[in-house]
């Protein structure tokens, strides 16, 4: 049986994938495709390059915040994805699609044409910058002479990139809404917009997975609270262990 795993963004929350992927080894399932948005896409491209889970997680706690912001001054974004593209250098030094040991998805926005396009081959990086590219926050990404940015605008749960051709597909969502918001300005109130469009996109999507996980408590970290990315790590890592067992999920592979 092959078994397909999709991994939605949201931000450092997105480190509780690591920690469905850690429990999924731990019952042997065996993940055959991985495809990824935003910091799914981050995730599963370094999975898929070989990265245990373990050094992955040591890998994103020992970023620092400023490292990554570096300002873009210019009317597009605030802030520029040069600095994570060489971030990803370090741990993807193997610049292609077809080097990775996992086939990988990854899926972004192209901005000309508002429509969203899923890439497994070319450039990996740069398609990388692509799908995590927040808007407004960062420069839109050039690739192929197209401007893209976060794939989970418009596919916050990419399915159907992997969908065909695997016989059982696994969704991880780490990017939830919480129902305590407080509106003290205006910029999380535009926060607050994006993510309630994106979660719905995922909830669209949802049923075509065989598995869907959800891990609870993701709430309150925010999208850059790298200094919780342990915590996080340990919330998805818990959850997935009680739904595997309450699911049965073994019995259906």
């Amino acid at each position: 049986m092959k078994v397909g795993l999709v991994l939605s963004g949201g931000g450092v929350r997105g480190v509780a994938h690591l920690g469905v992927i850690k429990a999924l080894e731990e019952n042997d399932v065996t993940i055959d495709c991985i495809s990824g948005s935003s910091a799914g896409a981050i995730v599963g491209a370094l999975y898929a390059a070989g990265h245990d889970v373990l050094d992955i997680l040591d890998i994103i706690t020992q970023i620092k915040t400023f490292r990554l912001l570096q300002p873009a001054m210019s009317w597009k974004g605030i802030l520029t994805m040069e600095v994570v593209e060489k971030f990803l250098e370090k741990y993807l030094p193997a610049d292609d699609f077809d080097d990775l040991k996992i086939p990988l998805y990854v899926t972004a926005t192209n901005l000309r044409t508002g429509k969203s396009e899923s890439f497994n081959q070319g450039r990996l990086r740069r398609v990388i910058c692509a799908s995590s590219c927040i808007p407004v926050m960062f420069n839109p990404v050039v690739y192929n002479g197209e401007l893209y940015i976060d794939g989970g605008i418009l596919n916050n749960l990419p399915v159907d990139p992997i969908r065909e051709q695997c016989d059982f597909i696994i969704g991880s969502h780490s990017n939830p809404v919480d129902d305590n918001f407080d509106p003290r300005n205006v910029r999380v109130v535009m926060e607050r917009a994006l993510m309630m469009a994106i979660t719905q996109n995922v909830y669209q999507r949802k049923s075509s997975c065989d598995f869907f996980i959800e891990p609870k408590g993701l709430e309150p970290y925010k999208v850059m609270d790298l200094a919780k990315a342990t915590e996080i790590y340990e919330i998805g890592y818990e959850y997935t262990k009680q739904q595997i067992e309450k699911e049965n999920l073994l019995d259906h592979l």
